[in-house]
């Protein structure tokens, strides 16, 4: 299992870091850039609402279908047509839910084109999200790998190229195209996805079972109040700011360019548990021992994340500066706390994961209640102090907790964690990092600027293959399998 984790990863890697950190730099980053009148911080606080809310479209199936195909591949054929209809269901109720809460909220008469378009581009992205979990449970990792940038791959295309272009100047772009260009590419992927789907699973006959569907909701109840609870404390700071601050529209826009970068670093965490959610669930249902496979995941993922969230900070200045119009000292501070909560982030993926496919969704349920309360108090205190400074400290502090209690969880119930070992590795890592990185910033600028944090960054990861955090010996061995 270990071979397939990396051999996998590597693919989902290349294809990832190629296509999306091309969308969230080369087209999210323009856009925020050209538009005019501080328009992406409303574009922003309304995508976190329909993120937030997205819960009732899926309602947990995505991961009990995900876990539950992983162990049973056989039965998708006979269980894919009620499934479908479920979340068809669900989609409608969803949107309906979205359009009385922008009502509510005055987002639907100030801006209705981009709530009714964000309302319907995650729709589709949920659609995507079902279809996938069954991809990534009959073992077709690198299949669902393809299908998870294809949205991208057309925002780039048919958004991406124009820009790059000069097509569209700072007078002249309508922050709408963008929400409609997604929408073409959430459709295309549900397309595709739906297609290979249909392809394994055969004939489709809708039928409404009554009962098996509502067998199908309540068993992602627990799934779904995972999801619902971490979207609230991870996604509630931009509305909350947006309403609140006189300068709501322009705290949430320097917010958003800041959390940017952290959305552009999940992408390798998602990655992560993508992976390991089918690959721990089968584990599990062998009877086999998951702690070779959990420690071998947040090493590898620590390496990377402390690497970058080290160089970050040291550069966050010079990033902001050089990424947007309105980057400032201000920005890169925001930045700094925000690309903190990376490692946390990351571990979470890892432990949550493991966490979910052994079915101890209480327990990690409670820890999410918690951190709902924690953010919600923390950013009712803050942002009013601080305000887009005080949402990043908010977050900050939230994600560390919430990662400490679910490694706590995870020790508790499964006996694994992370050694002495490794956190004594993990902190030399920091400390080393640290240093390079700032010799990086004190010599090489500001004669070479993005190169001084590349250098800085690859000398970081270097450091993970000397603290033998990575081995090259091990990953060559499984990769030779």
């Amino acid at each position: 299992m270990k071979r397939e984790f990396l051999a996998n990863l590597l693919f989902l890697l290349f294809i990832n870091l190629v296509i999306k950190p091309t969308y969230l730099f080369g087209v999210e980053r323009v856009v925020q850039n050209v538009v005019t009148d501080n328009l992406y911080g409303i574009y922003f606080s309304i995508l976190n609402l329909t993120l937030i809310l997205n819960i009732i479209a899926d309602f947990g199936i995505q991961n009990y279908n995900t876990r539950y195909i992983s162990q049973h591949p056989h039965l998708l054929p006979k269980y894919f047509s009620a499934f479908l209809l479920t979340k068809g269901l669900l989609s409608l109720v969803y949107a309906l839910v979205l359009v009385l809460v922008g009502a509510f909220t005055g987002y639907l008469w100030e801006y209705p084109g981009i709530m009714l378009g964000m309302t319907l581009c995650q729709v589709l992205n949920s659609m995507v999200m079902y279809f996938r979990s069954n991809i990534a449970g009959l073992g077709l990792y690198w299949v669902d790998s393809l299908v998870s940038v294809i949205d991208r791959l057309v925002v780039i295309l048919f958004l991406g190229i124009p820009l790059w272009m000069g097509y569209y100047d700072g007078h002249s772009f309508d922050i709408q195209w963008f929400v409609n260009v997604q929408l073409l590419g959430f459709g295309t992927g549900a397309v595709v996805a739906f297609g290979i789907v249909r392809y394994h699973s055969g004939a489709i006959t809708f039928r409404f079972n009554w009962l098996r569907m509502l067998a199908i909701v309540k068993a992602g109840v627990p799934f779904a109040l995972s999801f619902i609870l971490m979207n609230m404390y991870t996604r509630v700071d931009a509305p909350l700011m947006e309403r609140m601050l006189v300068d709501g529209r322009e705290q949430t826009n320097i917010y958003a360019s800041a959390f940017r970068l952290l959305e552009a670093s999940n992408v390798i965490g998602y990655l992560f548990a993508g992976l390991l959610m089918p690959m721990y669930a089968k584990l599990l249902k062998l009877g086999q021992d998951v702690k070779p496979l959990a420690h071998l995941g947040i090493q590898i993922i620590w390496s990377g994340a402390i690497s970058l969230v080290v160089c970050t900070i040291v550069f966050r200045e010079n990033i902001m500066v050089g990424l947007y119009t309105t980057g400032s000292v201000y920005s890169g501070n925001i930045l700094g706390w925000v690309i903190v909560s990376f490692i946390p982030v990351s571990g979470v993926y890892i432990f949550s994961s493991l966490l979910t496919a052994q079915g101890s969704l209480r327990q990690l349920n409670r820890v999410y209640v918690f951190g709902v309360l924690l953010n919600l108090g923390l950013n009712l205190w803050l942002i009013p102090l601080h305000k887009a400074l005080g949402a990043a400290v908010a977050n900050c502090i939230t994600q560390i907790l919430i990662f400490g209690a679910q490694l706590y969880l995870c020790k508790r119930i499964l006996k694994v964690g992370i050694t002495w070992v490794q956190a004594a590795k993990f902190v030399a890592l920091t400390g080393l990092s640290t240093g390079l990185a700032s010799l990086s910033k004190i010599y090489l600028l500001p004669e070479l600027n993005l190169w001084a944090f590349l250098i800085a960054l690859a000398g970081c990861g270097m450091l993970a293959f000397v603290l033998r955090l990575i081995s090259v010996r091990e990953v060559l061995r499984v990769l030779r399998f």
